[in-house]
């Protein structure tokens, strides 16, 4: 049983505005990030490769043809501009969070983190109510309006976001990061920006960037949480991430990152932003009976199933996001070098990594064909499976697969593999009298990985 107090808590309305504006938010970011992909051709990277790398256990999944890949696309878009809208929105958000997951594990080498984070950030939108209050569905009738929703809608995104920042911190105490080494490397190629590009390239630079790095990760959400210094934290979150715009890109994620990160405002923050949107907020979303203070007082807890629905609920989605992050703690090597349990673990930018690898397939007749990956693989598909040895794994066994299609029978195929780790002098990922064919693909630990640098 959770203590009485904590259940009031979570149970409490609160003003419904915070949750407007972040489907607003969410809803054009999500569409822009996909919409984006047909401007630059991301789309490619589902319709060109010959071969098509998935997760453990996803193998099964038919590629689909390019026009269902649009199709996907598109749906994400439009569902992302839904739920702006808030048309149709519980089935919308369902949509943009299943055309995320589709989308990550249709091709294992277009894994990104915000794109993980934003497939969870969708499907937590479509069990909240955020469409009870200015939306085409109120408009439509379809549901009734509100002016508050539970606390509960409110904590569960910000424990997500906080989530992220204390798993990124927490990863970034590792010899190289303390090393700034990551940072140097990236920042040595940046050298040809202009006015900044001196600057970037200064030693100094990647050391005050590294330990700037985990100071930000690990006292932005204490900072956030203490009503005090809430206006300081957020604006060193918008130096961060506007800093990040400006020397890495990063797509939508730094503009996302703020959004989220400002959540931690009061949830009637929206109505006081300056200028039209707050004007827009104070006359077209409706205000709590009682707007001193905008959080009404709770009602005293009332041990409903729907209650208990929500606590379990809860309960399982805090659990989940707690241990998967943690599962690289089972594996006994490194996992920036063997990539176990690297993904879904919000290591955000932490390690870089540059390898090259070709294959050597012998056949029956004691014949070696030399393959390199890059005649069956998109750029940035090499540029993933180079250094990941559970890709290597996969390659070898697609190009079994490729060689019986035409009539062939590989006994053996082979790797030779170079990989640089942040920055370090390039050694082989797997032995090259490694038959790779003679290894099977899981969720365990990879033993036949060679050991990587030592940090």
């Amino acid at each position: 049983m959770l203590p009485v107090r904590l259940v009031r808590a979570l149970f409490r309305p609160v003003d419904i505005a915070w949750l407007v504006y972040l489907r607003l938010g969410a809803g054009f970011l999500l569409a822009l990030e996909h919409g984006g992909a047909f401007v630059w051709g991301r789309v490619r990277n589902y319709t060109e490769p010959r071969f098509h790398l998935r997760y453990v256990g996803w193998e099964w999944l038919p590629h689909p043809p390019p026009t269902v890949i649009y199709i996907i696309y598109a749906a994400i878009v439009a569902a992302g501009i839904a739920v702006a809208a808030g048309w149709r929105y519980r089935w919308a958000a369902a949509v943009l969070s299943l055309g995320y997951v589709a989308l990550l594990l249709l091709e294992e080498t277009e894994y990104i983190n915000h794109f993980y984070l934003y497939a969870l950030v969708a499907a937590v939108l479509a069990v909240l109510p955020a469409h009870r209050a200015a939306s085409a569905d109120v408009r439509a009738g379809r549901v009734a309006p509100a002016a508050t929703v539970p606390a509960w809608t409110r904590a569960v995104l910000l424990f997500q976001i906080g989530l992220v920042y204390v798993f990124a911190a927490l990863a970034k105490l590792n010899p190289d990061w303390l090393a700034a080494r990551p940072l140097t490397v990236w920042l040595s190629a940046k050298a040809h920006y202009p006015v900044l590009g001196p600057l970037l390239t200064q030693p100094s630079t990647a050391w005050l960037m590294s330990y700037g790095g985990i100071l930000f990760d690990a006292l932005v959400v204490p900072l956030l949480l203490w009503r005090r210094t809430r206006v300081w934290g957020f604006a060193w979150a918008a130096l961060f991430h506007l800093t990040n715009v400006v020397i890495f890109g990063l797509g939508t994620f730094p503009w996302a990152a703020l959004l989220l990160t400002s959540l931690f405002f009061a949830p009637d923050f929206p109505r006081r932003l300056p200028g039209f949107v707050g004007r827009w907020f104070r006359t077209r979303v409706p205000a709590p009976a009682t707007q001193a203070p905008a959080e009404a007082p709770a009602p005293e807890p009332a041990d409903t199933p729907a209650q208990r629905w929500v606590l379990i609920g809860l309960g399982v989605f805090v659990l989940l996001q707690v241990l998967i992050p943690l599962r690289h703690f089972l594996y006994p090597a490194d996992a920036h070098w063997t990539e176990e349990g690297h993904r879904f673990s919000w290591h955000l930018m932490l390690r870089t990594k540059d390898g090259t690898a070709r294959f050597r397939v012998r056949l029956p007749n004691g014949r070696e064909e030399v393959v390199l990956p890059e005649d069956y693989l998109t750029h940035n598909q090499l540029r993933k499976l180079t250094d990941n040895p559970d890709m290597l794994l996969q390659f070898a066994q697609l190009l079994a697969q490729d060689y019986r299609r035409r009539g062939l029978q590989p006994v053996a195929v082979y790797c030779d593999s170079q990989v640089s780790l942040n920055g370090h002098p390039p050694q082989p990922l797997v032995s090259p009298e490694l038959n790779l064919l003679a290894q099977r693909r899981g969720w365990g630990h990879y033993a036949w990985v060679l050991p990587g640098p030592v940090r």
